[in-house]
């Protein structure tokens, strides 16, 4: 029977026991992403568009059916209705937008016979619009506003120390809060715990940082007293010596009920650009000269960099996709978007250059995504976050083949989150000279490969069950090795249960749940 873990494992009566530390800090429940909160399954939505691919453009063509789906009322399921691209290669122009709560954009299956979207390289950017990465993706999913907070709602948190893995706050009054309003939970983060965490001092070159807070995207479901039940837990600790915490009311303008499903993205790019340099790889020097040199590759970049961007929306899916050629990302849920379920879904063939700023292939910066069952090809970042507001978010059974960097967080304190099962180099670490501390409280469970984790001060980070190395050869020149170990336990061999986020599901909603999202057992 594989071993358990001193911190959180099985109980005599199957339930999962949660071992606390001196500050009442947990592992924290991660059942609570994807689609509908998690557990709940994608649905069916009935066709209202059916179009065939045309020589020349289609972009007009989808784009023009897409609205008008977009223009029909809502059921009461809350969808307007599917539009279904049949099979064969649409040749787009331009990008596609989808704007409208409930529309789904369907094709006839992700292989060679299905149905193809084909990117041709987009026209020379006007001057001033920006760097290559900053352009449309090729399917946009993208609501006008995102959340606004009310800023006459707002009760200053009043605990002392609330955890990580906490459900619940107290105000000064709860008078104006009721059980089902959408609330935003601040934890603020002042100047004393930015000099806490060594990145106030010039010393750490263009990482510095300067005092930011962190939301946490919530609902409440009980109010007893002053006291606040939340729907989730919070994933970096609240404490009144950094700066407290608040929480506010806000009104919500993001569509929903949105899906990208069955489909192949192609970027078309010019092969006849080429190179040999890789980057920096394991370079301990980030000078031109020190450049990894290889077989030589395509790295045109004046082509799509992302196939598929969401913004400004919860609640929806990219499911049974196919990408070829983007020099960044598949799917790119950008902050501000919540409750996303991206699964079983492949990324081949990138084309762009080998290091800094390309290939973040899954790139998950909202909250309370799940990326299952997913590969990424010759990707960097494959399976990655950037941000202090990716949070609770969870990668299940991924795997990175011929990775040229490490799946991890990346970027200024992203925080809760789950690589549950993924077979890829990782990293929770601290980035010398550009980033920082780039994650906290993240949590490696049962995966398999190279790994480098470090301990930020005031958080913790964890492995669990790794099989690999706890060191990785990638971005050598920017690690700091005198940094804390984050808390490792069961090197080289798994761990029970076999999947933390299925057990946790499986415990909050029911083994239905879990059969609804996976055919894995927990």
């Amino acid at each position: 029977m594989p071993p358990t873990t001193s911190v959180v494992y099985p109980g005599t009566n199957g339930k999962l026991v949660y071992v606390a530390d001196s500050l009442g800090n947990i592992i924290p429940d991660f059942s609570h992403a994807g689609y509908q909160g998690g557990g709940v399954p994608i649905p069916y939505v009935a066709i209202k568009e059916t179009l065939w691919p045309k020589l020349g453009d289609n972009a007009d063509l989808i784009q023009a059916a897409v609205d008008r789906v977009s223009a029909l009322p809502l059921d009461a399921t809350g969808f307007r209705g599917a539009v279904l691209l049949k099979m064969g290669m649409y040749q787009l122009d331009k990008p596609i937008y989808i704007k409208a709560s409930g529309v789904v954009l369907r094709g006839e299956g992700r292989s060679d016979v299905g149905t193809i979207l084909y990117g041709k390289i987009p026209k020379p950017a006007e001057p001033g619009t920006g760097p290559r990465f900053r352009r449309p993706a090729l399917i946009n999913v993208n609501g006008a506003a995102g959340i606004k907070l009310l800023e006459e709602s707002k009760q200053d948190i009043t605990d002392e120390y609330v955890p990580v893995g906490a459900f619940s706050v107290k105000v000064v009054s709860a008078k104006g809060f009721k059980k089902g309003d959408r609330v935003i939970v601040r934890r603020i983060g002042n100047e004393e715990w930015i000099k806490k965490i060594g990145l106030d001092t010039a010393t750490v070159g263009r990482n510095r940082w300067k005092p930011f807070d962190i939301n946490f995207d919530r609902s409440i479901v009980a109010v007893n007293g002053n006291t606040l039940t939340l729907d989730a837990p919070i994933f970096t600790a609240i404490e009144k010596r950094w700066g407290g915490g608040a929480i506010y009311k806000y009104t919500d303008e993001r569509i929903e009920q949105v899906g990208i499903e069955n489909l192949r993205g192609i970027s078309e790019y010019d092969p006849s650009i080429r190179t040999k340099e890789y980057g920096n790889m394991d370079r301990d020097d980030l000078g031109a000269t020190h450049r990894y040199q290889g077989e030589e590759y395509f790295s045109d970049e004046n082509h799509y960099a992302n196939f598929i961007d969401l913004s400004n929306v919860k609640n929806a899916w990219v499911r049974n996709m196919s990408a070829l050629h983007f020099g960044s990302s598949v799917v790119q849920a950008n902050a501000g978007t919540k409750w996303v379920t991206v699964q079983d879904c492949d990324a081949r063939e990138p084309v762009s250059q080998r290091w800094g700023g390309r290939r973040f292939t899954f790139q998950m910066n909202g909250q309370f995504c799940l990326v299952q069952r997913c590969v990424s090809e010759k990707g960097r970042h494959s399976f990655v976050l950037q941000g202090s507001e990716a949070s609770g978010n969870v990668f299940l059974a991924c795997t990175a083949i011929n990775p040229f960097s490490s799946s991890e967080p990346h970027n200024h304190w992203s925080n809760g989150v789950l690589y549950d099962n993924v077979k890829a180099p990782l990293t929770a670490r601290f980035w010398d000279y550009i980033i920082g501390w780039a994650g906290a409280n993240i949590v490696f469970w049962n995966c398999e490969g190279d790994y480098l984790i470090q301990q930020p001060p005031t958080a913790q980070n964890y492995s669990f069950g790794h099989i690999g190395l706890n060191a990785v050869i990638f971005n050598a020149a920017l690690q700091d090795l005198t940094k804390r170990n984050g808390h490792v336990e069961a090197m080289d061999r798994h761990v029970t249960p076999k999947s933390l986020f299925l057990t946790q599901l499986e415990e909050r909603l029911g083994l239905e749940a879990v059969k609804n999202i996976t055919n894995q057992v927990p």
